[in-house]
């Protein structure tokens, strides 16, 4: 357990952190490490009912605060008071230990690794993320980003991350050019340039897929059912 990241947000300057954990228990990612994008003065369950998760989430309009008033019927489905809430917990008992990132991609040592199990990597600098090996070809990864609703966004992260268009931002005129992760209704929406998520439908890890990984990596763009 480490601490990738402890400083401004590049959303609005407010003060966040970046633990990466691994063992993963989600059977469907797999086991990858995994990235806890939080603020670093908040419990995250008290961040997202006053709205402090912009963040590190962002205009998302599945935030706790905002998915009614954007006409969806559930919010998000991160349940910070579990996991986030217990990284969040040992990091302030002083648990974890910084590393730099040289040496962090140095342990990744070919291992998958998920940004953002909770919160957006569109929430940290493009040169954070590239300094650790993200996109560099040494390993896979998962990466969405709600974050181009953001007018300070800088397109260069979808290098690596998704466009994540969920049903109220896939209506928005201005969604930017790179592959996309979106939410559909059903199956019958899929579009040409479109596959459903290989879990879904073949039952392939996150860990082994890899498709998820921004316009870096060719292949077609991936669509998910929403869950009811």
């Amino acid at each position: 357990m480490f601490i990738l990241y402890d400083g401004p947000s590049a959303s609005d300057n407010k003060p966040i952190v970046v633990i990466a954990t691994k063992n993963s228990k989600n059977d469907k990612t797999g086991d990858m490490w995994q990235t806890w994008i939080m603020r670093s003065d908040i419990e995250p369950h008290l961040a997202i009912k006053t709205g402090e998760d912009f963040s590190v989430c962002g205009n998302c309009p599945l935030r706790p605060s905002q998915y009614k008033a954007n006409g969806l019927s559930k919010p998000c489905y991160v349940r910070t008071f579990h996991a986030p809430l217990s990284v969040f917990r040992a990091y302030k008992r002083g648990s974890y230990k910084t590393i730099t990132a040289g040496s962090f991609r140095k342990l990744l040592n070919g291992n998958s690794i998920r940004l953002g199990s909770y919160g957006d990597p569109g929430s940290l600098p493009y040169e954070f993320w590239k300094a650790i090996g993200i996109g560099s070809g040494e390993f896979k990864h998962t990466a969405y980003t709600h974050a181009w609703l953001l007018p300070n966004f800088d397109p260069r992260l979808l290098e690596f991350c998704m466009v994540s268009i969920d049903p109220v931002s896939q209506t928005s005129t201005h969604i930017p050019a790179g592959r996309w992760f979106r939410v559909v209704n059903d199956t019958s929406e899929l579009q040409t340039n479109e596959i459903i998520c290989p879990e879904t439908t073949i039952g392939i890890q996150c860990a082994d897929c890899g498709l998820c990984a921004g316009s870096n990596h060719k292949a077609k763009n991936i669509a998910i059912v929403i869950h009811r």
